[in-house]
């Protein structure tokens, strides 16, 4: 047995040099491999193209070709459909409403002469049968006063006198009395027939209620209205136009100097289309520019015209009927301009210059339009124009019109046709269409060629139904 506390030997440990040349070789081959990569990374770097004295680059644009036309001028403008005569209609006579018609209702339409309303007539019948009794005792004082005159002529002719005394003996004054009170009582009774006939309220023109104000029932005074009406022969509409648009409309009151025919003359009428929804769908009524006022708007500096629709409130099936107060936007005709070109908004920059292609280059042109409107700038055809270094230079027919935006493109910058492209594209597919059976059959030969002399290899069964040995 061996004693614990005997003293132990101390454990030696050793360490195992460093191999310093194998972290030296690793690092190398590293740095050499990092370097290749970095190497063939610039080695496969694209050789810039140098462009020598060949020709740039064209741009392509959408171009159109510039055609003189003849453009009608059309004038928008709104407006709301308001009827010819609108009015109030009221009561002449007082008292109580025992009748009612259907057609006084909101909406309803009348003619004219139509019963609306009635009123009681017994008061206004008494007065008519007083009037009659008061006219018949005044006939039969008229009648004995010209009795009376004959008897006293008769006397006067036994017994001459003065004139003075002879007028008053032939009752002459008494007469004349009695016939005055005659025709006095013959003006009252037409009075209380004219007031038995207004208790009944009849419809002045053909038209429609637009709202109603009283009821069955209700009692009713002098000059109250009894319900708001409007005619429906025709209806106007207040159109606004711009002072510098005036010189395109045909105004009718140019026509109705004197000297000259009063505007009813229809081919002095402008047409005007009007636009409306109803029920989520546009529909397009015809009118005619029937007149203008006399005076611009003070706070809009605009004159208004006034168009008219003749029957707009019979429906079709095609076209339904307009409604007072409906908005309607309207189109006036105007004049023609001649030998212009019509060039689309989109191709004019804000400073009235255009973009044209003359001989495969941009060049900028000035215009100075004659109208403008949402979808086209007109120019006259023949008119001189400056480009942008105020040169002077004419819009030519064989110029086209680039519709591509060319802000950011300077003048003489070289430009092709996107047609044109497009064009040559179309050709250069349809040659490789036509090519392309013939390259097949040029593979399938030439592989057919390389075929020949080699053995044939074998198929199995279930790919062929027969096999091909050496």
């Amino acid at each position: 047995m061996s004693d614990n506390n005997s003293p132990q030997k101390p454990v030696e440990v050793t360490q195992k040099p460093v191999v310093w040349g194998v972290h030296l070789i690793v690092t190398i081959v590293i740095f050499v491999i990092a370097f290749a990569i970095i190497a063939a990374m610039f080695a496969s770097k694209p050789t810039p193209r140098k462009w020598g004295g060949g020709p740039p680059a064209s741009v392509g644009v959408e171009t159109v070709q510039l055609t003189a036309t003849n453009y009608p001028v059309w004038i928008e403008s709104y407006g709301s459909a308001e009827p010819l005569t609108r009015t109030q209609l009221v009561s002449d006579v007082s008292g109580r409403v025992i009748e009612v018609a259907n057609n006084i209702r909101a909406g309803a339409s009348f003619k004219a002469g139509d019963v609306l309303l009635a009123i009681d007539p017994r008061d206004y019948q008494i007065e008519v049968d007083v009037a009659k009794s008061t006219v018949a005792n005044a006939w039969v004082k008229y009648k004995e006063e010209l009795a009376q005159a004959d008897v006293a002529e008769r006397d006067w002719n036994v017994k001459p006198g003065s004139k003075a005394g002879r007028d008053l003996a032939l009752r002459i004054p008494q007469v004349a009395a009695a016939l005055a009170s005659y025709d006095a009582s013959k003006a009252q009774l037409a009075k209380a027939r004219l007031n038995l006939d207004r208790t009944q309220v009849k419809a002045p023109f053909d038209g429609k209620i637009l709202k109603q104000m009283v009821d069955l029932g209700q009692v009713v005074n002098p000059s109250q209205t009894i319900a708001e009406i409007y005619s429906t022969d025709y209806i106007e509409v207040r159109l606004p136009v711009k002072a510098q648009d005036l010189a395109h409309i045909y105004l009718p009151d140019e026509y109705n100097a004197p000297g000259n025919e009063p505007t009813d003359n229809k081919e002095h009428q402008s047409v005007v289309l009007f636009e409306g929804e109803l029920g989520g769908k546009t529909y397009t009524w015809e009118g005619k520019l029937v007149r203008s006022e006399g005076a611009f708007d003070s706070s809009t500096r605009m004159l208004y015209v006034v168009a008219k629709l003749d029957n707009p409130f019979v429906s079709s099936p095609q076209l339904p009927a307009l409604r007072v107060g409906q908005f309607l936007r309207a189109k006036i005709e105007g004049t023609q301009l001649k030998n212009v070109y019509a060039i689309p908004r989109r191709a004019v920059s804000q400073n009235n210059m255009i973009a044209v292609a003359e001989n495969g280059l941009l060049q900028k042109r000035a215009i100075e339009p004659l109208w403008t409107d949402v979808e086209s700038v007109v120019i006259s055809a023949s008119s001189l124009a400056g480009d942008i270094d105020n040169y002077a230079a004419a819009i030519d027919s064989a110029d086209q019109l680039i519709l591509t935006p060319t802000a950011n493109l300077a003048a003489g910058t070289r430009v092709k046709s996107l047609n044109d492209i497009n064009s040559t594209t179309n050709e250069e597919l349809a040659k490789k269409k036509i090519s392309k059976p013939a390259m097949n059959e040029e593979i399938q030969a030439s592989g057919s060629e390389k075929q020949e002399g080699l053995p044939a290899l074998k198929k199995s069964p279930s790919n062929s139904s027969t096999s091909t040995t050496d």
